[in-house]
């Protein structure tokens, strides 16, 4: 296995932000079947080295496609823009939004207000898919997107993983 490879034609799958989930699983499922050191229980020691290689590049690669933000930020950087970091600055009206909606989950929770919550888990929902949406819209093409489009696609990239810390965040107060 070529493990320098794009992730993308690893599992049979064109380069696009939107995939189908059952075939990249099915894939997935299908080259670890090939990989899987236990295919090399009989083998040398080299053998059974680079199958463990191989099984932990096919693991590592499903695990970012799965994500839809590591998938967004794989793309990025398969068009030569740098990973996402821990720097990286959205727009301030998005995250007056987002403090703003935190400080109404924190209020709903402390007042058990579960409807409340139920609805902000709701709008992050809708806005996790409106992100997707306008990625899946930037990365559906062959060609390469424009700087323009690019730099679009980093910031729907960063609020989609905002988006869903949030989420998570959320669905663990409602779980508590």
């Amino acid at each position: 296995m070529d493990r320098k490879a794009d992730f993308f034609p690893l599992f049979g799958l064109p380069r696009r932000y939107a995939l189908d989930e059952t075939a990249l699983n099915e894939s997935y499922r299908a080259l670890l079947a090939r990989v899987h050191p236990d295919t090399v229980v009989l083998g040398d020691a080299t053998a059974k080295r680079r199958a463990m290689e191989d099984a932990a590049y096919a693991n590592d690669a499903y695990r970012i496609l799965k994500d839809p933000v590591r998938r967004g930020d794989y793309l990025l950087q398969c068009c030569g823009e740098a990973p996402l970091g821990t720097n990286e600055t959205l727009p301030i009206e998005f995250l007056s939004e987002q403090l703003e909606a935190r400080e109404v989950a924190d209020e709903a929770w402390r007042a058990d207000d579960y409807g409340r919550l139920e609805a902000l888990q709701s709008s992050l929902l809708t806005a996790q898919q409106q992100r997707r949406e306008a990625l899946a819209v930037l990365f559906s093409g062959d060609e390469m997107p424009s700087e323009i489009a690019l730099a679009e696609a980093r910031q729907h990239v960063l609020a989609l993983q905002f988006l869903t810390r949030f989420a998570d965040d959320l669905g663990e107060k409602m779980d508590t």
